[in-house]
């Protein structure tokens, strides 16, 4: 029963339950141990780190190197993905392996008292099991320079100085499939305890000691039970169980150290950490906006407070252009206008802020200085890749009295709607279709942790193209030229290249556990030093109703398919629910004639519900078929930033059975998108980053398809049009 409650009733409870008001407040770490998380060399502490904090680590000795991505997810759960490589006696010699940790911290330290900071860990819990341990610890504060720590530790923790089995035995012969939770395994076993100390000699040096329970058999050759079997070369063993090391605080946000492990092993280490709400240029270099224009005493402009200027047809086009030049100069493209004697409403695409409410904040501003003083009403209609998602409206007074108090009551004063597709009255600005852009540039592409190759890139010359037939038809197009690179062709299966080509779709999927390769193959891909066409489509978005949004793509979707793909969404703009469908229709690409397809083709779909959660959390759940022909469901979680950084995790299960799959047992990664305008504090709406999957297997792949639904309209409904409220006036 104890051992049931530690591994899944006590994390789930803590994770749910809301913190009491008397409850201390998560206790943050300075040293990130060779494990990427708060602690001293390789054994734990029960700190955290500040939350939404996304940390990089590196460690190297001759026992082994790795590199770890970790997250802090909630002020109390930390997470990391880790990319270790071991020596072995493999056909290659080593192992390139991936892990996944947990931390929970159950209490906050108590400053005056005697309480510690407490939490609970797993480690490798869903790898091969090399580094799989779990344990629960406890740190508090001596003095202000003086932190001390301890704890339990079960498997990997527990190889030396065991104490006892209180939960049972572990079964070590579960251990080694990578992709597969063992929770019956998790706190059982030998236990041991560990300790730690952190001493800050001074305010950028850490010297820190630490008595382990792991004796590093694996690593040097003594033991016969690792995960991925007996070493290539037996290591000299260690003398003893302390580790020595140190941290040095090298800048901001960057720390360097170096270890002694037992006596005899040296290994250095680095980390670093990005905090989403700190940017290097917190302030922006932005120009600051025009400032809002009250309107002149009504008897200093009569005729301009009776409206009797609508009557002149000139009227509106010279306003329309005189604003849209405004506009222009602001990065916002005036689409569309409609004006009267007392309202007026502009559609405009924003194409400089990362913060809708920004450029809706400096539409306004400039509609108080063009219009007339008859205007009292203001709408902004945002507009997303021709379709309108939301309107704001104000009363021009309010704007003229609250331009100088907080923004919380410009937007109690203000009301959000959907936006009617068919306004009346509409006058589209001259210019706005068909328009034509292009960009011609370097490309870098990257694969991330293989288990072969640690990094595959590629860099060339990229072109890309777009042309705006009318609002919401699109053609797209871009073509790529390899200059170098290590990302070569090459055949999966240990095949040749000219091999592989030969086979039959039949012949691909029986040397596959049955299942057709729709991504595993993607090296095929590689290494052409033709140009190659990775998306060439046209787009067609429509709105169909107030609520309703609708997408259709046809062409080359992607560097691997192409066909036709169909969505339609369901998001009213206050509302934290959508539902949308999928169904595309694709053939596999030649690998090498960007114009040609091969024999394989599927049917894929899914309906999606997608939710807020608040905080800046959204959940999605994909139910459907896949490119493999496989079904089953996607549920992905992603934590957002007001200044547009997201970090996400998804899982998917379908019906393949773990053989079927391979190994990894199921699709799941992790996505990180980092903001132009916060690494460099200029206006931008590009992001850098990418994705991680655990494994390039052929189970729960999807279609990717630019421009999909829901990530285009959620900038301006409710959720995120708020969060980034606090720059409207900006």
């Amino acid at each position: 029963m104890m051992h049931r409650f530690l591994a899944v009733a006590l994390p789930v409870a803590m994770a749910l339950l809301p913190a009491s008001p008397g409850l201390a407040g998560p206790t943050t770490g300075s040293v990130i141990n060779r494990y990427g998380l708060p602690g001293a060399i390789d054994t734990p502490s029960a700190e955290m780190m500040p939350d939404g904090v996304l940390g990089a680590s590196l460690s190297y000795s001759d026992l082994g190197n790795a590199v770890g991505l970790s997250f802090q997810v909630l002020p109390r759960v930390t997470a990391i993905l880790r990319y270790g490589k071991f020596d072995t006696d493999g056909g290659l010699g080593y192992i390139r392996d991936r892990s996944f940790d947990f931390r929970l911290q159950l209490m906050g330290e108590d400053p005056n008292g005697w309480r510690p900071a407490v939490a609970l860990g797993l480690q490798d819990a869903i790898g091969t099991g090399f580094y799989a341990a779990e344990y629960i610890v406890a740190t508090k504060t001596i003095t202000p320079r003086l932190r001390v720590s301890g704890g339990l530790g079960w498997g990997r923790m527990a190889n030396d100085g065991g104490i006892g089995s209180p939960f049972g035995g572990r079964d070590e012969a579960d251990v080694g499939e990578g992709g597969t939770l063992h929770p019956d395994q998790w706190f059982r076993g030998e236990m041991a305890p560990f300790v730690n100390i952190a001493w800050q000699a001074t305010d950028k040096l850490t010297l820190l000691a630490e008595y382990s329970g792991d004796d590093y058999a694996c690593e040097t050759g003594q033991s016969g039970k690792c995960a991925r079997g007996s070493w290539l070369n037996d290591k000299e063993e260690l003398s003893s169980n302390i580790n020595l090391g140190f941290s040095y605080q090298a800048g901001p946000n960057y720390q360097i150290g170096a270890h002694l492990l037992g006596g005899k092993q040296v290994g250095v280490q680095a980390s670093m950490s990005l905090n989403p709400r700190r940017g290097p240029y917190p302030s922006g270099f932005e120009k600051g906006p025009a400032p809002v224009r009250p309107r002149p005493a009504v008897s200093a402009d009569p005729e301009g407070w009776a409206g009797t200027w609508a009557a002149d047809p000139t009227a509106q086009p010279a306003i329309q252009k005189a604003l849209g030049e405004a506009l222009a100069k602001e990065g916002q493209r005036l689409e569309s206008m409609a004006l009267t004697a007392n309202r007026a409403e502009v559609r405009i695409r924003n194409h400089r802020y990362m913060q809708q409410a920004e450029a809706i904040g400096r539409t306004v501003r400039l509609m108080t200085r063009a219009l007339p003083p008859s205007v009292e009403t203001l709408v902004v209609t945002s507009v997303e890749e021709g379709m309108p998602t939301s309107s704001l409206t104000f009363r021009r007074s309010d704007v003229e009295r609250l331009e100088n108090t907080e923004v919380s009551h410009i937007a109690n004063a203000a009301v959000l709607s959907d936006a009617d597709p068919r306004a009346a009255g509409l006058v589209q600005s001259p210019g706005v279709t068909p328009r034509f852009r292009w960009t011609l540039g370097p490309y870098l592409s990257t694969g991330l942790w293989d288990p072969e190759e640690p990094i595959r890139y590629e860099v060339g010359a990229e072109l890309s193209a777009s042309y705006e037939l009318l609002p919401g038809l699109t053609l797209n197009g871009t073509v790529r030229q390899r200059a170098f690179g290590n990302a070569e062709q090459e055949a999966p299966g240990g095949l040749s290249v000219a091999d592989y080509l030969e086979l039959s779709d039949d012949e691909i999927a029986a040397g596959n556990n049955g299942v057709y390769r729709v991504r595993s193959d993607g090296r095929m891909y590689s290494g052409n030093d033709k140009p190659r066409i990775p998306q060439l489509t046209i787009n067609w978005n429509a709105k169909p109703t107030e609520t309703l949004y609708s997408r259709v793509t046809v062409g080359l979707l992607e560097n691997m398919y192409g066909g036709i793909s169909t969505e339609i969404l369901w998001k009213p703009v206050n509302s934290r629910l959508a539902l949308g469908a999928e169904i595309n229709q694709v053939r596999k690409r030649d690998y090498e004639n960007a114009f040609e397809f091969l024999d394989y083709e599927v049917t894929t779909g899914h309906v999606s519900a997608y939710y807020e959660f608040g905080g800046g959390f959204v959940g999605q759940l994909d139910i459907g078929r896949y490119l493999a022909g496989d079904d089953g469901a996607t549920v992905t979680l992603t934590r957002e930033f007001a200044n547009g950084w997201k970090v996400g995790a998804w899982a998917t299960k379908t019906d393949l059975s773990s053989e079927e799959y391979g190994e990894g047992s199921f699709d799941k990664g992790i996505s990180v998108r980092i903001p132009m305008a916060w690494a460099l504090g200029t206006p931008s709406k590009r992001t850098v980053g990418g994705t991680v999957q655990s494994l390039n297997r052929d189970g729960g792949r999807k279609l990717r398809v630019d421009g999909r639904l829901y990530d285009v309209v959620r900038d301006s409904h409710s959720t995120n049009l708020y969060s980034g409220w606090g720059r409207f006036w900006r």
